[in-house]
């Protein structure tokens, strides 16, 4: 696609994209290959390593070679994921890089479906949610059924628009995972509430999800990201209160309910690798 992105554009995607170093945002190697797979890319091909092999120099060269659209649902998802991770960029270099992603899509023949329908990324967010997932979480199978079950559900609500529902869903399903995982460690974290909240825990069913975010961040269970944007999770299910909404002037979006999607996958990760090390004797 030459011409289609200029270098003035690349400055916006490597500045939001922090591809500086060689790297794109906190991916690893294989979660970047696994991210393109979601677009029937396979970046590891050669054809996108004839400038080297960082994943920053195989992102270029993807760019430069993939037809607009693809080069735009792509761009976009990478920032969900950067919204999702890290929070949202300077606003200068996010409108710079939004700008791109409109032009890029909109030079399609369908653009107007590609603009106004959800992305092809955002639709597929909950199949990581299936049984394999959960297994080092040691859920009931029922259990599991109604906390996927609402994930779907959550699904639906995003394609429809329907912000608010999808924030409610995901937060529902996120302290469910909490409850599900500490009734596996139940003692370690109650020790961990005491320590960190200095009182004593109350039965597990009882803890809030400020409760549950803190204390499985202070155990190492949680990563920083999760902690952080798990409180901000948190704050966007309170706006099922009207009065909540009103007084802070905040109206929750396409964007703030994928990050809910976003934490709930990421928290999924978190916990199954602390279950993993534990059935391995590490932790």
């Amino acid at each position: 696609m030459p011409g289609a992105i200029s270098s003035l554009d690349m400055r916006w995607v490597e500045s939001v994209l922090e591809m500086e170093s060689g790297y794109v945002l906190d991916f690893s190697d294989r979660k970047f290959a696994e991210f393109f797979e979601d677009f029937d890319v396979d970046i590891n091909d050669p054809e996108y390593c004839a400038d080297g092999t960082s994943k920053a120099k195989r992102l270029r060269r993807f760019l430069r070679n993939a037809e607009p659209a693809l080069a735009g649902r792509t761009l976009q998802a990478l920032l969900d994921h950067r919204l999702a991770s890290e929070g949202p960029p300077a606003e200068e270099e996010e409108q710079g890089y939004r700008r791109l992603v409109e032009r890029l899509l909109s030079s399609d023949a369908n653009a107007q479906t590609a603009a106004t329908a959800p992305d092809a990324r955002d639709l597929n967010l909950g199949r990581a949610l299936d049984a394999e997932a959960f297994k080092t979480l040691g859920l009931e199978t029922k259990y599991a059924e109604v906390l996927l079950g609402r994930m779907k559900e959550a699904q639906a609500c995003l394609a429809a628009g329907a912000h608010l529902a999808t924030v409610i869903l995901c937060g529902s399903v996120l302290e469910g995972l909490c409850l599900a995982f500490g009734h596996r460690r139940e003692d370690e974290l109650r020790r961990g509430f005491q320590r960190r909240l200095n009182q004593p825990a109350p039965p597990l069913d009882e803890w809030t999800l400020w409760e549950w975010i803190v204390v499985l961040g202070y155990l190492g269970h949680f990563s920083p990201n999760i902690e952080k944007f798990g409180h901000a999770l948190r704050d966007f299910r309170n706006y099922v209160h009207p009065g909540a909404e009103l007084r802070k002037g905040f109206a929750l979006n396409h964007h703030t309910a994928l990050i809910g999607f976003q934490v709930v996958l990421a928290a999924v990760d978190d916990l199954s690798k602390s279950g993993a090390r534990k059935e391995k004797g590490h932790g």
